[in-house]
């Protein structure tokens, strides 16, 4: 059955009032980066004051850059693209956690990120819960069995509060996702689990939206777009909120 809205079989529960967020994935150019702008846009948009920006990949900053300067907004970057060195490099992340403080927290994996938050565990679970966090995992899935694969493998995936499988209308039609057919498909939605369509922009807007900073939303009056582009961009963004970010926020309450 393919994805139709969002679906889950989530339980009622009380917000904790923290949480943070791991947009995850493994694999590299599935939209990690552009559901990480969106989710801290929302979280914005919410009216939450404070948002802090983890970017897991010192070589590929771009949500960070998006974001800088922008107030409530603290970017930081924590190279967590270190399979050999993942102990360190999670000690790294959760002393810059602890230190900021914050309500809401944004991890932006590389890609490989696995190999070093998946990897720890049963280091990172008990630190966030300990911090007053709670987990929330966003997959962003491929259009390959791989992707998959992976996502059963996630200890990431397994042990959140709140976790979405988030499909890309960029990689191709979601109904032809290997997702749809698969028996972990099943089990993920049994187990709680979310699942959404992230909507695509044509190229032409798409290629402006990238170079452009600031919160998405706010392009809709941006001079740098023609009007039907930014009409374009609105629909974009209301549409992937309510598709693949608010459910993940808002399941169960």
């Amino acid at each position: 059955m393919a994805p139709d809205g969002v679906k889950s079989n989530i339980k009622r529960r009380v917000k904790m009032g923290k949480d943070i967020l791991i947009v995850h994935g493994d694999k590299g150019g599935v939209g990690k980066s552009t559901y990480a702008g969106l989710a801290i846009d929302y979280l914005i948009q919410k009216g939450d004051e404070s948002v802090i920006v983890i970017e897991g990949d010192k070589k590929i900053d771009d949500v960070a850059r998006r974001y800088q300067g922008m107030a409530g907004v603290t970017g930081m970057i924590v190279d967590l693209a270190r399979p050999d060195f993942s102990e360190e490099a999670i000690l790294g992340l959760f002393e810059e956690i602890e230190r900021a403080g914050g309500k809401n927290v944004v991890i932006n994996l590389p890609s490989g990120g696995s190999s070093t938050i998946d990897a720890q565990a049963e280091i990172v679970i008990p630190t966030v819960r300990s911090l007053g966090y709670e987990v929330y995992v966003a997959w962003l899935i491929g259009a390959d069995e791989d992707s998959v694969t992976l996502a059963g493998e996630s200890a990431m995936c397994r042990e959140a509060d709140r976790k979405i499988v988030v499909l890309n209308e960029k990689e191709g039609n979601p109904e032809k996702f290997p997702w749809c057919q698969s028996g972990f498909r099943k089990e993920w939605l049994e187990s709680g689990g979310l699942e959404g369509v992230l909507p695509c922009l044509t190229e032409q807007v798409a290629i402006k939206v990238r170079r452009l900073p600031g919160r998405y939303s706010n392009l809709e009056r941006s001079p740098e777009l023609v009007i039907v582009e930014r009409a374009s961009v609105s629909r974009w963004v209301r549409k992937a909120w309510e598709m693949a970010v608010a459910p993940l926020y808002e399941a169960g309450l």
